[in-house]
This record gives C-alpha cells, structure tokens and sequence, in this order.
C-alpha cells in the first residue's frame, strides 16, 4: 500500500555570501508626493490646453479681421453749400426732418461748402439750410433705398450795404453804378442809384469788400470797407464833378489839325492833353472842376486862362510862326 505524496513548502536555501535582499515598504510621505506630482500634472496638462485654446481664439479672430468687409448699403445725402457767386459756404447748418416736421439728421458743413447726410429710411424729406449772413432756405428731397443723393444748394446772402451818392454840393447823382467786389476781385454786389441818389447792394455776407461808384461826368471813386456780422451797413459816397474841356484852334481864320492842346493846374502842372482834329477841335477829359491854363503848339506858343465849372467849350486863336512853317 502507498503513501499519499505530501507537498511541502521550504524555505529557499540561503546564500551565505549573498544574502537576498530585504523587501521594504514605501513610507506615508513617499506617497504623499508621488500623488502630488500626479496633481501638478494634470494641472500643468490643463493650463496647456486652455492656453492653446486661447491661441486658437486669437489666430481665428485675427483671420476674421483680415478678411474683406462685406459693403454695406448706406443712404446719403451729400453735396456743397455755395453763394451766388459759386463760392463756398463753410459751418453752413444743415437739418433733415421729415414730412410731419421731425428731426432725423443733422450735421454741419465743412470748410469747403461740403456735408453729408444719413436719413433712418427712404421717403421725402426736407432739408433745411443756414448761415450767418445769409438767408435760410428749404429745399425737397427724396431719398432712395440705398446709395448716395447729390443735392447742392446755393444760399442767397442777408447783408447789404446801402447809402446816398451826392456831388461835393450835396446834389444827389443819379443813374451812378455801384459795385462792391471781394477780395477775390469778383463782384460781390451791384446796384443802380435812383433819382435821389440813393442805392442798395443785396447778397454780402460779412467780410472785407471795395465799393467803387461811377458816374457821368464825374470822377470814379474807389473806397474799402467792412461788412459786420450784423448784415448791415450804410456808407454815403461823395463824387466830384469831372470838367470837360473842349474847343477849336484857329490861325489866321482857319482851323488848325494837329495842334497840341496842353492843360495846367494852377500849380503847373500837366492835367491832360489833347489834339486837334482835321476840323481844329479837341477835347481833354478828366478834369476835376477848378481854374486851368490852356497852352496850344503848332504855332507860336498861345496861353489863355479857362474857369470849369462842369463842362466848358473854349476857343483858340493861334498867331503865324514863319519859322514853324518852315520846318
């Protein structure tokens, strides 16, 4: 009969010179730091993907900025403001309201004369304009679904300059051309004096202008003056009489052609000259009222002294030069 085989367990056998080694179990603390380290990672692996998510976010948005706007459909209204004279009107105030009187834009224009407008919608509106020195003025308009509306508009000017123009005796002149011009030399204002002299220029807007008044038989006279920024300006002008000094020269009962015909001041000085046509007359013309000395040459020398009052007509007798008629 056999017997039931027993396994045993035994113990490995021991090396004398080498031993093995001791298993010994990790401390609390090394596992401590082991699962924080843990923890530092995973932080760390989700700050780095926040971070490239925000990267992401800004290369995306900078790509949407360089890329080309879409156009957008606006409603405008734009054009100049300018006088009369075609110059520009600049801060001319301009109000769009609509047909039951509201506001819907406003704006004022620039130094050029140029605005522009954005009515809410389209329709028809009015558009009011104003300046200083100038009259205001309403103007129609109907705005389209969508582009721009060119309107210009020309505004008439508020101020004027108004007066009297007498002679030196305070006789009124009548039928005398006024003119003012700007700066620019462009006429800015004209008017005709009725019969008692007086004028008025419509249209000036403040500024520095120069009046000049011209009339028959008298001297033109040219004078700077200042519009204020009320409007208003009154500046009475005063013409001296212009003489007209004309006549014939005869010699020996005959008439003389191309004699010359020399006018003095009383101070001697040269005033006009003039000569004589195929038939003897002259005329010099220019001449402020006053007493003058007439000196004629074509012959021997002849002076004779002439008063004018306004007008004169003075004849010349000439003596025979034998010499002068040599040469």
């Amino acid at each position: 009969m056999r017997r039931p085989l027993v396994h045993l367990d035994l113990p490995a056998p021991v090396d004398a010179e080498h031993p093995a080694p001791e298993q010994v179990s990790a401390p609390d603390w090394a596992e401590q730091i082991d699962g924080k380290q843990i923890e530092d990672e995973q932080a760390g692996d989700e700050q780095a993907r926040a971070d490239h998510v925000a990267a992401r976010s800004r290369e995306a948005a900078i790509a949407r900025l360089s890329e080309p706007l879409a156009p957008v459909d606006r409603r405008t209204i734009g054009g100049h403001i300018r006088r009369d004279d075609q110059h520009p009107v600049p801060a001319a105030m301009l109000t769009l309201i609509s047909q039951r009187g509201q506001q819907v834009s406003r704006t004022t224009a620039d130094g050029s004369g140029s605005y522009t407008l954005e009515p809410p919608a389209p329709g028809s509106y009015v558009l009011i304009v104003s300046a200083d020195g100038h009259q205001p003025t309403a103007v129609n308009v109907t705005v389209r679904n969508d582009g721009a509306h060119q309107l210009d508009v020309t505004l008439s000017g508020s101020s004027e300059v108004s007066g009297v123009v007498r002679t030196t005796t305070h006789e009124p002149v009548p039928d005398a051309t006024v003119s003012v011009t700007d700066l620019h030399g462009d006429v800015a204002g004209t008017a005709v004096t009725a019969a008692d002299g007086t004028y008025t220029c419509h249209g000036m807007p403040a500024g520095t202008y120069t009046l000049v008044a011209v009339a028959a038989r008298m001297r033109p006279t040219a004078t700077t003056l200042t519009v204020p920024d009320s409007g208003r300006l009154r500046f009475d002008i005063t013409l001296a009489p212009m003489a007209v000094l004309s006549g014939t020269v005869r010699a020996d009962g005959r008439t003389v052609r191309d004699a010359r015909v020399t006018v003095l001041n009383l101070s001697g000085d040269t005033v006009g000259t003039a000569r004589t046509d195929e038939y003897g007359r002259y005329t010099v013309t220019g001449l402020p009222a006053g007493e003058y000395t007439v000196a004629v040459r074509g012959y021997s020398m002849v002076t004779d002294q002439v008063t004018i009052t306004g007008g004169a007509d003075h004849n010349l007798r000439l003596g025979f030069d034998e010499y002068a008629q040599v040469q």
